[in-house]
C-alpha cells in the first residue's frame, strides 16, 4: 500500500503555512494571496521539498502522489488552482537550477498507477482489512458503524427499493421514460452511499435532508412498481394502489382502514423463500386467501406496547396479522385479506338457569369483611404468562418442570380466603370456560413457558441457565441488552476525547446491564414470541413455523440522558461456544474475514482502548464457532460489533451522546424525535449451525442474503372489488426459474435497448448457471464486460504484480478470457461475479 498513498487524500500539513499556501488550508482561514511571492524560495526549500523528501522514505518507487484534496476546501477553487500554479512551475524552476531529482506535475490515480507499475516494484501483500481504524491511541473510528441506525435501515430499505423498480422495468417491458424516475432513485442512493451519510457521520439538519431526497425518490420510483405489477398480474390500470406502509413501526393506513385488502410480495431473490409477513391491523377476526384461493394458515398478535409507544408513529393499529408467505423466485405474489364479521354466540338461558338450579341451595354471604383484599388478590385466567428476570432464559422443560407447575398452582389455590369455601359453585374445566366466556380465548399453562418448531426447542427459566436445543445438540444462550456510558471530555489530547459520531470510548471496561421487568409468552399455528420489556429496551422472540432461526425484534430508546451522560446500547449473545477470542465479521456481505481479540494479523498490538479497539463493523453477519457449533447474528443494517468474552457476540444497536468528538461534525450526535430521544426498532436473526454440514452453511449464506434482500409489501384497498373478481386475475407471478444454490441474480436492469445482468457465486465452489433463466424476456445474446460494465472484457488486460508471499486460498493465474457462452451457460468460480451485456426480447 506504501507504494500508493501515504496522506489518504487532504494536503499534508507541512504545506500550511503563514504564507501564500494559507488558502491551501480551510477556506475559512483565507489570507490575501498577494502575499505569496515574499516567501517563496523559503517555502518551497523548508517546506514543501522537505515533505516530498520525507514522504518518500515511505514509498517503493520515485513516484510519490501528493494529494490536495479535503473538507472544507475549494470553496474558492479559483484561488487554490492559482496557488497550485505557481507551486508547480517554481518548483519546477528551482529543481532545473539546483540539479534537483524532482518533477511536479499534475495527476491522475490511472496515470500515477501506470508509472508505479513501469517501475516495477516488489510489493508487499496484506490479506486482511484494515480496520479497526484510529487515528490517535483513545480515537478509534468505530462508533461510526451504528451512528444513526435509523438512517442505515433506510439506505438499506431503499436499495430493496431500486432493485425491485430496476427488475420490473424488465420483466413487465414497461415504458423508457420510467428511466428518469429510476435514475433520480439511483441519484439518491448514491447520495446515501457517501462516506458521510451512510456512516451517520454528518450534522442532524444534513442527515434529514438525506432521508427526505431518498423518500421523495422512492415514492416517485413507485410509479414503476404499480405499472409493473398491475401489468404482469393483468389487472386494470389503478386498480389497486400498492401503497407502501411503514412497517417497521407497525403502521398502515391502508390496512387500518380497510374491511378487505390485497397484500402484494415482492421477492428479489431467485429462489423459493418463506417469509414472515406482519400486516397491522384492527382487533377482529380475519381470512387469508392465497392466489389460488387456498385459505393460509394465519395469527393475529397484539402489538407490543413499546412499539405501540414510539413517537413518531402515527397509528391506530392495534395488533398485527401474521401469515408466511411461500414465494417462487424473482416472483410476485398477491393474497386477498377479509376481516370478518365477528358474531355473538347465541347462549339459550334457560339452559344456564337449569345447570346453575342443580347444584343444591344456594349459598350466603353473611359476612363480607373478609373479602376487602380480594381486588389485590385476584385469581385470573390469564392469557399469556409473566414473570421477571434480568435475562431471557431457556430449557429443556421435564417431569421437575411440571412439578414446579402444580406446586405454583396449589400456592395460587390458597390465596383464595378460607370462608370463600362456602361459596359453593361447580369446578369447570378449561374448556367449559372458553365455551361460557363471551370472547373465547387460548388458556395458557404455567408449565408452556417454551418456544419450538421442528428445527429447534427453546424454554425459559429464571435459573440463569439457558439452552438451545436441536436435534443433535444443545448450545447455552444469554440475550440481554447492556450500554456503555461515553467518555467526555474538550477533546484538546488523547486523554480527554469524547465518544461521538466518530469515536467509540466508553468509559469503563465493562457495560452496563438492563434488566427485564416483565416477560410473556405467545403461541399460536404461525408463530410462538416470548416477550421482555425493560425501562428503555425491549425484545420479542420469535419462532416460526418451517424457519430454523430465532428472530429477535427489538425496540430501543428513548435513551435516557438525563442524568448528562451519554449512552451506547448494545445487544449480547453469550453461549457456551469455546470460539477462543476467535470471530469472524462479512465484508461488505461477500466473504468473511477472521477476527481475533486483541489481536492483528500483521502487528503486535497494544491498546488503549480494549473496548473500541476490537470493534468491527457487521453489515450482513457476525459469527463464532467451535469444532460442532456455529452462531450466527443476521443483522438488518450495518453495525458494529465485537466478541469481547468466550462464546459472546456483541452488537451495538444504538447510541445517544451529548459531546461531539472533534472530527468534523461540529455537534453531539443526539438524535430526537417528536421532543424526545430518538427509538430505534431493529430485527436480528439467529442461527445455530454445524459449521461442518455444507448444506447447513449454505443455508446460513441464503438467510444472510434473504435478511439483506427482504421482499418488499405492498397494501392495497379492495373495497371495490370482488373475492371471486380478484381470483380471476394473475395474482402469482413467476419472474424467473430457480438458480442453482450458491448463484445470486446480482443485477437485471435496464442498459440503453439492452439489459444489464450480474450473477455472483456467493460459495466456494464452482457452479453453472443458464442466463436463458427468465419467463418474460429471451436473451438472445450476450457479451462479458469487466466487473463495473465499463469496458468489455475481451478488451481488458490485468495487470500483474510481483509480490511478496501469495494470498491463502487464492487463484493466482491469470484468467483467460471465457469462452463458455455459446450456448448461454456460463460457469462461475467460487465467489466470482460475472457481468453481462444482452440482447433480449419479451416473450409473447
Amino acid at each position: 500500500m506504501a507504494a500508493f498513498i501515504r496522506k489518504v487524500y487532504g494536503m499534508s500539513e507541512s504545506y500550511k503555512t503563514n504564507n501564500i499556501l494559507v488558502t491551501m488550508g480551510d477556506d475559512f482561514q483565507y489570507q490575501d494571496a498577494n502575499m505569496w511571492f515574499s516567501n517563496l524560495d523559503k517555502l518551497i526549500i523548508n517546506k514543501f521539498l522537505k515533505s516530498v523528501n520525507q514522504q518518500g522514505e515511505y514509498y517503493r518507487t520515485n513516484n510519490i502522489i501528493l494529494t490536495m484534496g479535503g473538507d472544507f476546501t475549494y470553496q474558492d477553487a479559483a484561488m487554490w488552482y492559482i496557488n497550485l500554479d505557481k507551486l508547480v512551475e517554481y518548483t519546477n524552476l528551482k529543481a532545473a537550477k539546483d540539479g534537483l531529482n524532482i518533477k511536479l506535475f499534475y495527476s491522475t490515480p490511472d496515470c500515477y498507477l501506470k508509472a508505479v507499475k513501469d517501475s516495477n516494484p516488489t510489493l508487499p501483500t496484506k490479506q486482511d482489512d484494515f480496520f479497526p481504524y484510529a487515528s490517535d491511541p483513545t480515537a478509534y473510528w468505530t462508533g461510526y458503524f451504528t451512528s444513526r441506525p435509523t438512517t442505515k435501515y433506510f439506505e438499506r430499505l431503499g436499495n430493496r427499493y431500486l432493485q425491485m423498480v430496476k427488475n420490473l422495468q424488465v420483466l413487465a417491458g414497461l415504458e423508457e421514460h420510467n428511466k428518469f424516475v429510476i435514475d433520480e432513485l439511483k441519484s439518491a442512493m448514491g447520495v446515501m452511499q457517501h462516506h458521510d451519510a451512510i456512516t451517520g457521520t454528518e450534522k442532524q439538519h444534513v442527515a434529514h435532508d438525506y432521508e427526505r431526497l431518498l423518500d421523495n425518490a422512492v415514492e416517485d420510483a413507485l410509479l414503476v412498481a404499480r405499472q409493473g405489477i398491475s401489468k404482469l398480474s393483468k389487472s386494470e390500470k389503478y386498480q389497486f394502489n400498492y401503497e407502501r406502509c411503514r412497517l417497521n413501526e407497525s403502521s398502515c393506513a391502508t390496512s387500518e382502514d380497510s374491511q378487505q385488502f390485497v397484500v402484494t410480495v415482492y421477492n428479489p431473490l431467485g429462489w423459493n423463500t418463506l417469509e414472515p409477513i406482519r400486516i397491522p391491523v384492527l382487533d377482529g377476526e380475519y381470512e387469508v386467501y392465497a392466489p389460488n384461493g387456498e385459505k393460509v394458515t394465519s395469527q393475529l398478535l397484539d402489538i407490543p406496547n413499546p412499539v405501540r409507544k414510539i413517537p413518531t408513529r402515527k397509528s391506530g393499529a392495534t395488533h398485527e396479522l401474521t401469515f408466511i408467505a411461500k414465494l417462487h423466485p424473482l416472483s410476485i405474489k398477491s393474497f386477498f385479506i377479509k376481516k370478518m364479521q365477528r358474531t355473538r354466540r347465541g347462549i339459550d338461558y334457560r339452559s344456564i338457569k337449569n345447570y346453575w338450579s342443580n347444584i343444591g341451595s344456594p349459598y350466603i354471604v353473611e359476612n363480607i369483611d373478609y373479602v376487602g383484599n380480594i381486588g389485590t388478590d385476584k385469581i385470573v385466567v390469564p392469557s399469556h404468562v409473566s414473570g421477571t428476570g434480568s435475562n431471557i432464559n431457556f430449557d429443556v422443560l421435564t417431569d421437575e418442570d411440571l412439578n414446579v407447575g402444580r406446586a405454583e398452582n396449589m400456592r395460587n389455590r390458597d390465596k383464595v380466603p378460607r370462608n370463600m369455601e362456602k361459596m359453593r359453585h361447580p369446578s369447570l374445566t378449561d374448556e367449559e370456560y372458553r365455551l361460557l366466556a363471551d370472547e373465547p380465548s387460548v388458556v395458557q399453562r404455567s408449565e408452556e413457558y417454551y418456544l419450538e418448531n421442528e428445527f429447534l426447542k427453546l424454554r425459559s427459566d429464571d435459573t440463569g441457565v439457558t439452552h438451545m436445543i436441536l436435534p443433535d445438540r444443545t448450545t447455552n444462550l444469554r440475550i440481554q441488552f447492556h450500554y456503555w456510558t461515553g467518555c467526555s471530555g474538550d477533546n484538546t489530547n488523547t486523554t480527554t476525547r469524547s465518544s461521538g459520531a466518530y469515536i467509540f470510548r466508553p468509559e469503563t471496561d465493562k457495560p452496563y446491564p438492563l434488566e427485564y421487568n416483565s416477560n410473556r409468552i405467545v403461541k399460536g399455528e404461525v408463530v410462538q414470541e416470548i416477550r421482555a420489556e425493560s425501562d428503555t429496551a425491549s425484545s420479542t422472540f420469535r419462532v416460526y413455523g418451517g424457519l430454523p432461526f430465532i428472530e429477535h425484534d427489538f425496540v430501543v430508546g428513548p435513551i435516557p440522558v438525563d442524568d448528562k451522560v451519554g449512552k451506547e446500547y448494545v445487544i449480547r449473545y453469550d453461549t457456551n461456544v469455546g470460539n477462543d477470542g476467535v470471530f469472524f465479521t462479512d465484508s461488505n456481505g461477500r466473504q468473511v474475514l477472521k477476527r481475533k481479540l486483541n489481536e492483528r494479523p500483521q502487528w503486535n498490538l497494544t491498546l488503549a482502548e480494549p473496548i473500541a479497539g476490537n470493534y468491527y463493523p457487521v453489515t450482513s453477519k457476525v459469527f463464532l464457532e467451535d469444532g460442532h457449533t456455529r452462531i450466527t447474528v443476521l443483522v438488518d443494517r450495518s453495525e458494529g460489533g465485537t466478541s469481547l468474552v468466550q462464546g459472546g457476540i456483541e452488537l451495538m444497536v444504538h447510541r445517544r451522546l451529548l459531546h461531539d468528538d472533534a472530527f468534523g461534525v461540529g455537534e453531539a450526535l443526539n438524535e430526537v424525535a417528536q421532543g424526545e430521544g430518538l427509538v430505534v426498532r431493529g430485527r436480528h436473526r439467529l442461527l445455530n449451525l454445524n459449521p461442518n454440514d455444507e448444506q447447513e452453511t449454505l443455508s446460513e449464506k441464503k438467510y444472510a442474503l434473504q435478511t439483506h434482500y427482504e421482499p418488499i409489501v405492498f397494501v392495497s384497498k379492495a373495497e371495490h372489488i370482488s373475492y371471486e373478481s380478484w381470483l380471476k386475475l394473475s395474482n402469482c407471478f413467476k419472474g424467473m426459474k430457480q438458480l442453482p444454490d450458491g448463484v445470486h441474480l446480482l443485477t437485471l436492469e435496464i442498459w440503453r435497448d439492452k439489459i444489464l445482468l450480474r450473477f455472483e457465486n456467493y460459495i466456494d465452489r464452482a457452479v453453472q448457471v443458464d442466463l436463458n433463466i427468465f419467463n418474460t424476456i429471451k436473451i438472445k445474446s450476450v457479451k462479458e464486460t469487466t466487473l463495473a460494465a465499463n469496458q468489455w472484457l475481451e478488451d481488458h488486460t490485468k495487470w500483474n504484480w510481483n509480490i511478496e508471499g501469495e494470498f491463502q486460498n487464492s487463484d493466482s493465474q491469470p484468467n483467460p478470457i471465457p469462452d463458455d457462452l455459446s450456448d448461454l451457460k456460463c460457469t462461475l468460480k467460487a465467489k466470482q461475479i460475472r457481468t453481462f451485456i444482452a440482447d433480449y426480447e419479451l416473450n409473447a
